[in-house]
């Protein structure tokens, strides 16, 4: 695979829905767990279904303070009349950061039931729809929109937020890395173990370059910690 399909692979990659979910039995037979119990107990099936990402701006939860930091966003708002029976229903419910999550809110500009977005406004559904034909990642790490309703989600869920472009990068960075190493090591090997092509001037360019790779993964780890910092400083003194 070129490195170019892996990386279009890396981001918003398809997703499929679980054949079933845990359900409970009722006097009626087979019925729906309420959405509190779910999230308590079963919230591992939605996680696992989204790959453990945010459906909205692809965050892995490792990336955002792990699954406690993540929520299960109703995709279609149950605050509405006509989704209300949808609320303790598994099928509607998304893996979601907080910040996306309380972005979206109960904003559900489709005036249609059954159509999430009227090709202007509203939200791609990640289980029909494939992400990839929306947005496109740049090299710098922020988002191309490639057909709507793409721009309306990057605007109202600020999907080009500074945090999400640099987890990005970040993930680019390391894709990079993984390919660079995939490529070298067994070079670098068979030169340490005295056989190979390489020369100690070639070892040396292959070092730097390794450290280059490793200033730009200090770069940007390092905002992230110091805002961290700042921020745990600022709670002690609430």
């Amino acid at each position: 695979m070129s490195h170019a399909n892996t990386l279009y692979a890396v981001f918003f990659a398809p997703l499929t829905r679980r054949s079933t979910y845990s359900m409970k039995q009722g006097k009626n037979g087979r019925a729906f767990y309420s959405y509190d119990y779910y999230r308590v107990h079963f919230r591992d099936e939605i996680a696992e279904q989204c790959k453990s990402r945010c459906v909205y701006c692809d965050s892995h939860e490792s990336e955002v303070g792990g699954r406690d930091s993540m929520e299960l966003d109703h995709f279609r708002p149950w605050s509405i009349p006509a989704f209300a029976h949808l609320k303790d229903d598994p099928t509607n419910l998304h893996h979601a950061c907080g910040r996306c999550n309380r972005l979206k809110s109960a904003n559900w500009p489709s005036t249609s039931a059954s159509e999430p977005h009227d090709g202007l406004v509203g939200f791609i559904d990640p289980f029909e729809d494939d992400r990839r034909l929306y947005f496109a990642v740049k090299s710098d790490g922020s988002l191309t929109c490639k057909q709507h309703p793409a721009t309306y989600m990057v605007r109202l869920l600020q999907l080009d937020r500074p945090l999400l472009k640099l987890l990005r990068l970040r993930r680019i960075l390391r894709l990079e890395i993984s390919a660079y190493i995939a490529e070298k090591l067994p070079e670098i090997e068979a030169a340490t173990a005295g056989g190979g092509s390489l020369t100690r001037e070639q070892l040396a360019q292959e070092w730097m370059k390794l450290a280059d790779y490793h200033r730009l993964l200090d770069l940007c780890d390092a905002p992230i910690d110091r805002l961290k910092s700042v921020l745990s400083s600022c709670l002690d003194q609430v």
